[in-house]
């Protein structure tokens, strides 16, 4: 092997280390309808606020991981299974999943967490 790993096996390392630890972990895939920029991974590290404070301090800004599954008006009956597993696997990982068809429960969760 060359002098760098192929991005493809770090890249395999890191997921199987994610997940080791009970994490939550997706591959973004890159296509033209993606965002520019858009980090390889995204992951949800299941952590306690206690743990949070001791390494990144008592006035540390950190953000929460959400995955909304976006359904039409009287369409949530359609979650499919694959959308399921993986709001188990963030759930698991204690990120938050929800399946919505109603742009207000963003909006009530937002000022739940954010406030006003």
């Amino acid at each position: 092997m060359a002098r760098t790993e192929r991005e493809s096996k770090l890249q395999k390392r890191c997921i199987d280390i994610v997940r080791k630890h009970g994490g939550y972990v997706s591959k973004n895939a890159q296509s033209m309808y993606t965002e520019i920029g858009r980090a390889d991974l995204t992951i949800c590290i299941p952590t306690t606020l206690k743990q949070c404070i001791k390494v990144l301090g008592e006035d540390a800004e950190i953000g929460l991981y959400v995955g909304i599954e976006l359904k039409r008006d009287g369409h949530l009956g359609e979650v499919s299974d694959a959308q399921k597993i993986v709001g188990k696997q963030i759930k698991r990982a204690k990120g938050m999943w929800f399946a919505i068809d109603d742009s207000d429960i963003v909006e009530a969760l937002m000022l739940k967490f954010a406030g006003d």
